[in-house]
């Protein structure tokens, strides 16, 4: 864009008044052309150093600052205007692709939490929604509402964008041959709707998002977004393919608008990016998409004082007291002759506890994968709310429960059958923002709301040997069987937590997050020790309720929008 700046300074200080377009690309003057009488101080001389000057003009001074900025633009932005083709490439889409090949190994446990919780959700919203924001865009382009690009312009890099996204989704998808979650074709990976639904949106957020207002870009990635859930709550994509294919749209589309630089170079531009987009004093507010690693504590049932013995449970000359729920403490009541100094008690067989002696019964919860969206609004650049909405899933083993054969003999669970837990968190609250420089920010964050606990169905399993009356041979096996399950429930969610935020270009930015939470739900529990005896199951196990305090700590990364 040679003198484009140096042309425009000089017809403002003349008062003439010309088009954007026009400006962009019309014929750029020389500096001697651009030289006018001013009364201003500054002075030019056409001579060299070493003649007396034989002609003086005067030169303004906004046009010498206009000639300092032509001096120290790039030989690209010469050549290309504003928008270079290097300039196209965010690197937003990396780390989608990156949460999108992380998630897949835990794809079937966000499967199970979507089944936990909505296992028979179905709605076809998601077919027309992913291409809201490109008729939006283009319906805005045709009727005149001015964004980045003229109308050709703007068709030949939409076009592009979609060619490289049909290549790159099609060739993946006929390559890897991914089953679908529910069974239909094996062309799961990577999400075809969603990679056109971020598309979409991306070319909104070039086209006005960058240009006029950053409400286009949070309109069109939300779009987005929602099109990528509900592909995965109808059960026709894995998690995996939904990050992967948000990551396709990205990039899809920055080579696409790249490849309309390199074609049309300056011209067609109407308009330019809005100063300071990438500028957190000015835009604090943001929207993210985010990935994460969760630690909870483990859940301690009440302990073996509560006596789940073998009498209790199968005794049917038992009062039933013994079968009823105490919501206010321990489980089941404890027998009236109880000795606790030595742990002794009579009237009520022989056996021991259910709960190995000594051992406080327990389910472990292993490391948990966390995928959500956040979003804030600031009123100024220091105070704003905002909401988070995430999941979680997390692999479950027990620890410390007894199983019973069919002579009655007691076997410890030593080979325990893991389940998985999910927990969806939705919280809303203050966020605080200390804008550290214009690149970078911390940000900061009170929320309450609500946190729902999935179900787990545990199993039981005890090894033994399995001899052959006929042939006498023998082998050892393993039996399972259904020994505990906790329903779902749910309840209030406190969240303190903390954001380091980058700003990248164009407003957009990566952030790296750490979140506590802590809630404490009430479980109800249904346990059956008598695993292997379906028939019994319903009369022998026993219900009740605990309460826990669950802590929870997150650490992760996400893709921002800043507003």
């Amino acid at each position: 864009m040679k003198t484009l700046l140096l042309f425009s300074t000089l017809l403002f200080s003349v008062g003439v008044n010309a088009e954007e377009n026009s400006i962009l690309e019309g014929a750029a003057p020389t500096v001697e052309e651009a030289m006018v009488n001013s009364e201003s101080p500054l002075e030019y001389h056409s001579s060299n150093m070493f003649e007396i000057p034989s002609q003086k003009v005067i030169l303004d001074p906004n046009l010498a600052t206009a000639l300092g900025e032509e001096a120290s633009k790039s030989a690209a932005e010469k050549k290309y205007g504003v928008y270079t083709p290097l300039k196209e490439l965010e690197i937003t889409s990396v780390p989608l692709l990156a949460f999108g090949f992380i998630a897949k190994a835990d794809k079937k446990n966000f499967r199970a939490a979507r089944n936990n919780f909505i296992p028979s959700y179905k709605n076809r919203m998601d077919d027309w929604l992913q291409h809201v924001p490109l008729i939006a865009t283009t319906a805005m382009n045709f009727a005149g509402y001015e964004g980045r690009s003229d109308h050709w312009r703007y068709l030949a890099s939409g076009a592009m964008s979609y060619g490289f996204m049909a290549l790159f989704t099609n060739a993946i998808k006929y390559s890897a041959k991914e089953m679908r979650p529910d069974g239909s074709t094996a062309n799961s990976f990577p999400s075809g709707h969603t990679a056109t639904a971020f598309v979409a949106a991306t070319i909104m957020h070039k086209e006005y998002g960058l240009t006029r207002s950053p409400w286009w870009s949070v309109l069109a990635y939300g779009c987005a977004t929602t099109t990528g859930i509900m592909r995965t709550l109808n059960n026709r994509h894995w998690i995996s393919d939904i990050l992967v294919g948000a990551g396709i749209g990205v990039i899809s589309t920055d080579l696409g608008y790249m490849m309309g630089d390199f074609i049309f170079k300056k011209k067609r531009i109407l308009r330019e990016p809005r100063q300071g987009a990438g500028d957190m004093w000015q835009n604090p507010s943001f929207f993210r998409l985010e990935l994460g690693m969760q630690f909870t504590n483990n859940l301690k049932l009440p302990t073996n004082t509560d006596f789940l013995t073998y009498t209790n449970l199968y005794d049917d000359n038992l009062n039933e007291d013994y079968y009823q729920v105490n919501r206010n403490g321990n489980p089941f009541r404890i027998p009236d002759n109880y000795n606790s100094k030595d742990r002794t008690y009579t009237n009520y067989g022989e056996e021991g506890p259910a709960y190995g002696e000594g051992i406080s019964p327990k389910i472990k919860v292993a490391t948990g994968t966390t995928v959500g969206a956040e979003g804030a609004y600031f009123i100024n650049k220091y105070i704003g709310a905002g909401l988070r909405a995430r999941i979680t899933t997390a692999p479950v083993t027990a620890e410390g429960l007894y199983s019973y054969d069919d002579n009655m003999n007691r076997r410890y669970n030593s080979s325990s059958v893991s389940d998985v837990w999910s927990l969806v968190d939705v919280n809303l609250g203050v966020y605080a923002a200390w804008p550290i420089n214009p690149r970078h920010n911390l940000n900061f964050k009170a929320l309450y709301g609500r946190r729902f606990f999935g179900s787990l169905d545990l199993m039981a399993a005890y090894d033994t040997r399995f001899v052959n009356q006929q042939t006498g041979e023998s082998r050892d096996v393993t039996y399972y069987g259904d020994a505990m399950y906790i329903d779902k429930t749910n309840s209030d969610d406190f969240t303190v937590g903390v954001h380091y935020t980058y700003s990248l270009k164009n407003g957009v930015a990566v952030s790296a997050f750490f979140d506590y939470d802590i809630s404490k739900p009430e479980f109800d529990v249904e346990y059956n020790p008598y695993n292997l005896d379906s028939q019994k199951m319903a009369s022998t196990s026993s219900k009740f309720s605990f309460k826990q305090h669950i802590n929870s700590y997150t650490l992760g990364a996400s893709m921002t929008v800043l507003f």
